[in-house]
């Protein structure tokens, strides 16, 4: 079993989202379940145009990287999506994603359907709760079931690093991966 997690913040892999995603992936690991994160601020993503021309293709029209990611999403158990909190939403790379990827499973028969979603979220202080809740609502529209942790998958930083003085959200990060795992593991059987 393998999950892809979504780095949409745009220190990269420099950053708390990192840290984070990291933190998960170690506790999966530590259940046998591969784990692969793609930072988006290492790939040419251009905006959705709304074309429509992805339909029946499973794949965009646009020459970047997106289609080489959707279909390591297509081929995964679990997607994780994980974003810093930028003027209170989503980074804009992670928005870009999240349309372009969107909208060609929306329109090839949604490859994305069963498959496990997690969102994780940092912030210097506040808009996290939004942020969670707007990664969720592309798992939701993707017909993914969510998984928890023993709060909402969170935790606060503001410089590179700043999470890791947070306890418990590298806490919830470990409570989420474990939980992943074991969901998949249940679903999968």
């Amino acid at each position: 079993m393998k999950v892809i997690m979504i780095n949409g913040s745009a220190r990269g892999a420099k950053g708390n989202t990192q840290i984070l995603l990291e933190a998960v992936g170690k506790a999966l690991k530590k259940k046998n379940i591969d784990v692969e994160i793609i930072t988006l601020a290492d790939k040419r993503l251009n905006p959705c145009k709304g074309c429509g021309g992805c339909g029946g293709k499973k794949k965009c029209v646009q020459d970047d990287d997106i289609n080489a990611i959707f279909q390591k999403l297509c081929d995964a158990d679990g997607i994780i999506l994980g974003s810093p909190v930028y003027f209170g939403n989503v980074a804009s790379r992670m928005q870009m994603f999240i349309e372009r990827t969107g909208y060609v499973a929306r329109n090839n028969d949604n490859p994305f359907k069963g498959k496990i979603g997690a969102p994780v979220a940092v912030a210097r202080r506040a808009g996290t709760t939004f942020v969670y809740a707007a990664l969720n609502f592309f798992f939701g529209i993707m017909e993914m079931p969510i998984c928890t942790s023993s709060y909402w998958n969170m935790a606060i930083g503001r410089l590179p690093g700043d999470v890791n003085k947070d306890e418990e959200g590298l806490k919830i990060m470990e409570t989420l991966g474990n939980n992943m795992a074991d969901m998949l593991l249940k679903l999968r059987k």
